[in-house]
């Protein structure tokens, strides 16, 4: 079990620092969605919970 979870753990920190390069990609241009940021942000936020609870198992 434990290294299903810990394989879990992995795809989830790498989905948010996929995230994390989007919204990085996103700000960088010169007319930045918002909307577009503001869902990324709300996605890498839900994974950082995500990984909180796994890491608190």
């Amino acid at each position: 079990m434990t290294m299903l979870r810990n394989a879990l753990f992995s795809i989830i920190r790498q989905e948010e620092r996929q995230l994390e390069d989007q919204i990085e990609a996103e700000q960088k241009r010169s007319a930045p969605d918002v909307a577009r940021l503001s869902a990324l942000r709300q996605e890498a936020r839900s994974l950082r919970r995500e990984l909180e609870m796994c890491a608190d198992r």
